[in-house]
């Protein structure tokens, strides 16, 4: 079964500017990585440095973790002139976090969104149009130092047909205590072929269905990941299908309770590998992939002892 969000990596290549962003004006909370040993005074500090190349930042986001990954060869949606191109890099198209109230957040954050240069939303929430999504939401927008768009996200739906699903949310997003940001709300992907978008999301990962749309160019679904949704879409026509793939988002994961039966039942080639998502936070995993080459990790975390 599928619990939730794992992570989403992002490769960049102005670390200390996105560091600064997730870190220092959204307030998520760094966690130590993988590289990090105990110096002489019994500090954890990280072996990696600006010269290698390939730091790392960890951020802690309720159950999940956003992963910043220094690339000086990354993709990047912003121009040799420092101009935000809109054209979006990978499958992942956009994500937003999860907030309980924008208004709040905005109080908090105003400065920020006014002054940043890739403010979208300067004068605070925009609420959605009722048909915009499957889910009504009001959003504060901005482009990450990628030039990549982010969201924060509040549920205002009135629908009563959305009311299971957004109380939910709401009750898994509790359970994350301090800061604004309890979360992942949704990932927005597109995918080369629906059908095997559906088997593997819905078939083979079990993940619930709650939204379905269909039209003359596009179709899509919603499955859920715990807190957050995924909006998985595809183009009839084929077209932009050579742009998928690994972008700024380079990969994420997924939290399940038990990955050996779920590789088991799914066929998966190998078996599961070990490995240490952050220091601290070991876990057992398989990857998998839609057929766009984006990595997909399926993770089970282990007892830290």
């Amino acid at each position: 079964m599928i619990t939730g969000i794992a992570y989403v990596e992002m490769r960049v290549r102005d670390f200390n500017e996105c560091r600064e962003v997730y870190g220092t004006h959204l307030g998520l909370t760094e966690v130590q990585d993988t590289t990090a040993v105990l110096n002489e005074k019994g500090e954890w500090v990280s072996t990696a440095s600006s010269e290698g190349g390939n730091r790392e930042a960890i951020l802690q986001i309720g159950d999940s973790f956003l992963v910043l990954h220094e690339d000086e060869t990354a993709p990047t949606q912003v121009s040799p002139k420092g101009e935000r191109m809109r054209e979006s890099s990978g499958s992942v198209g956009h994500y937003a976090f999860w907030v309980d109230g924008n208004h709040h957040a905005f109080s908090h954050l105003g400065d920020f969104f006014r002054l940043y240069r890739f403010a979208g939303t300067k004068e605070g929430p925009s609420v959605q149009p009722m048909n915009h999504a499957y889910m009504q939401r009001t959003l504060l927008e901005f482009a990450d130092p990628n030039g990549y768009t982010i969201q924060l996200s509040e549920i205002v739906d009135p629908r009563l047909q959305n009311q299971e699903r957004r109380r939910e949310k709401q009750g898994i997003a509790n359970l994350a205590t301090g800061g604004l940001i309890k979360g992942f709300d949704h990932i927005n992907m597109a995918c080369p072929d629906i059908s095997k978008g559906k088997e593997l999301y819905g078939d083979k990962l079990g993940m619930r269905i709650i939204d379905h749309s269909d039209s003359a160019e596009h179709e899509g679904y919603v499955f859920v990941a715990g807190l957050c949704d995924i909006e998985l879409g595809s183009r009839k026509d084929g077209s932009k299908a050579d742009r998928l793939g690994p972008g700024v988002v380079g990969s994420f994961g997924l939290w399940t309770d038990d990955v050996d039966s779920l590789a088991k039942r799914i066929g998966h080639p190998t078996p599961p590998a070990q490995r240490d998502l952050a220091l601290g936070v070991p876990i057992r995993s398989i990857t998998v992939d839609v057929g766009d080459g984006l990595p997909l990790e399926v993770a089970q975390r282990l007892d830290a002892s």
